[in-house]
C-alpha cells in the first residue's frame, strides 16, 4: 500500500531530525577534541590525526585561486575513512578549512583557508616563540647574585678579600658584604635578602667562623633553602680547619663535599665555582 503524503512528510521529518542529531553529536565530539589540544606560543596545535589529514589535503591542492581541494577515498588512509566527517569537522573548527563535504560516492571536498596553507610553518614559529618565552622566564627566575661569600670578618684581610677579587674576574654577580652594604643600610635585612637572592653560597669556614651569630645564621638559611629545594647551594670551603673539626661543629655538613684552602688555590676555587655555575645555567 503506497504511503500517504502525511506519512511521507513524517518520515522526512524523522530523517531530518536524525541528520541534525548526528550532526550535533559530531560537532560536540569534534569540539571536545579541539578544545583539549594545547596552545603553544599563542597557537592551538592540532591533534595528530588532523595534522595527518591536513598534510594529505595540502598534497592534493593544485594551487587554484579559490583554494578548493577535492579527492577520493584512495587519498585517505583506511583508518580515517570511516570517521572522515569527524576529522573534517575538526579541521573546520581549527580554522584551516571551510565548507567540508563528504559524498556517498567516496568523494570529498574542502576549501583551504590561509591559516590552513601556512599551518605547519606557523606551528614551527609557535614552538620557537614558546621556547624563547620559556628561556626568558628562566632568565627572569635567576637569582640576583650568582654567589654569596659567607665568612667571618676576621678572615677578610688574610684571605677572603683576595678570594673575592679572584672570583670577581669571572664577571659574575657576587654578594660580598663589603661591596653590597652601604651607609644607613639595615644590614641584617640586607644579609638575609642576600641569602635568598643568591644561587650559591661559598661558606669560608674557619675557627673565626665558629660560634658567630651571623655567620651561623647565614649557613642556617642556605642549608634550609638547599634542603627545601633539593638543589645544590652550599659550597663549604675549609680555611685552616680540619674536616673533623667541621663535622664536630656542624654535623649537618658532614655529608657535603668540602674543599680546603691548603690544597686548592684561589684560582682553583674560582675554576671549580665557574663549573658549578655553568652546570646550573645549562
Amino acid at each position: 500500500m503506497p504511503k500517504s503524503a502525511i506519512e511521507k512528510a513524517l518520515e522526512k521529518q524523522r530523517k531530518e531530525a536524525k541528520r541534525l542529531a548526528e550532526k550535533e553529536a559530531l560537532s560536540k565530539t569534534a569540539a571536545s577534541i579541539v578544545s583539549g589540544q594545547p596552545i603553544i606560543g599563542g597557537m592551538r596545535i592540532m591533534d595528530t590525526a588532523s595534522e595527518a589529514l591536513l598534510s594529505i589535503i595540502l598534497s592534493v591542492y593544485d594551487g587554484n585561486e579559490n583554494m578548493e581541494v577535492r579527492g577520493n577515498y584512495e587519498k585517505i588512509p583506511a583508518s580515517y575513512r570511516q570517521s572522515l566527517s569527524l576529522h573534517l569537522e575538526k579541521l573546520s573548527m581549527y580554522g584551516v578549512i571551510s565548507s567540508p563535504r563528504v559524498w556517498i560516492n567516496a568523494m570529498w571536498e574542502v576549501t583551504l583557508t590561509p591559516q590552513g596553507i601556512t599551518y605547519f610553518d606557523d606551528k614551527d614559529n609557535a614552538y620557537k616563540r614558546e621556547n624563547t618565552q620559556q628561556n626568558n622566564e628562566v632568565k627572569t627566575m635567576r637569582k640576583q647574585y650568582d654567589v654569596f661569600i659567607s665568612h667571618a670578618n676576621k678572615d677578610k684581610l688574610d684571605y677572603v678579600d683576595s678570594l673575592y677579587m679572584a672570583i670577581r674576574k669571572l664577571g659574575v654577580n657576587i654578594f660580598y658584604d663589603s661591596e653590597v652594604l652601604s651607609w644607613g643600610d639595615d644590614w641584617k635585612k640586607v644579609l638575609l635578602d642576600g641569602t635568598e637572592q643568591s644561587e650559591f653560597a661559598i661558606i669560608v669556614i674557619s675557627e673565626n667562623f665558629f660560634g658567630r651569630e651571623w655567620t651561623e645564621r647565614e649557613l642556617e638559611e642556605f642549608l634550609k633553602r638547599q634542603n627545601t629545594s633539593g638543589q645544590k647551594i652550599v659550597l663549604p670551603l675549609l680555611h685552616n680547619v680540619s674536616l673533623d673539626m667541621l663535622k664536630e661543629k656542624y654535623p649537618s655538613l658532614a655529608d657535603i663535599q668540602c674543599i680546603d684552602t691548603v690544597r686548592y688555590s684561589k684560582e682553583d676555587i674560582t675554576v671549580l665555582f665557574a663549573k658549578e655555575l655553568i652546570k646550573r645555567l645549562r
